[in-house]
C-alpha cells in the first residue's frame, strides 16, 4: 500500500511530486530544503533546518531518525562541506546511514544553498 506525505509547499503541485512516500516498510523522503526564517546564507542553518523538516516528516511517516539508511546531501559550494557535514553528523552520528553529497550549479531557488534527502527502512513488527 502506498502514502504519500504531502508538505503543501508550492512546488508539489507544479512538479508533481510528495515531501515523502511510504511503501511497506520503506520512505523515501524528497530533496528538502530550509524554510522560512532558515533561509540564510549560512550552510549549517540551512542542513540543520532541512534536517528537521526530514525527521519532522519521518515521523509523520511511522518512521523515526534510526530508521533512516541513506541520505543524499546537494550543494551548491562544496566548501561549504565542514558546516553541512557538522549539521549532518549532529542528526545522524548515532544512526551513521550511508551518505553522499555532490555540488551542483544551483537548486530550485538561488538563496537555496543545500539540499537533502533520505531513504528510510522501518524494521518489521
Amino acid at each position: 500500500m502506498r502514502q504519500n506525505f504531502p508538505s503543501g509547499g508550492p512546488f508539489e503541485d507544479l512538479y508533481g511530486y510528495s515531501r515523502a512516500v511510504r511503501v511497506g516498510n520503506h520512505i523515501s523522503v524528497s530533496g528538502t530544503c530550509a524554510r522560512d526564517d532558515a533561509v540564510v546564507a549560512d550552510a549549517y542553518a540551512q542542513a540543520l533546518d532541512a534536517l528537521h523538516t526530514i525527521v519532522r516528516t519521518l515521523e509523520e511517516a511511522g518512521a523515526s531518525v534510526g530508521d533512516v539508511v541513506r541520505t543524499v546531501t546537494y550543494v551548491t559550494d562544496i566548501r561549504d562541506l565542514e558546516k553541512i557535514a557538522a549539521a549532518h553528523s549532529e542528526v545522524f552520528d548515532a544512526v551513521r546511514p550511508a551518505a553522499t553529497i555532490v555540488e551542483v550549479s544551483r537548486l530550485a531557488d538561488p538563496k537555496y544553498l543545500v539540499e537533502i534527502q533520505a531513504d528510510a527502512v522501518v524494521a518489521q513488527a
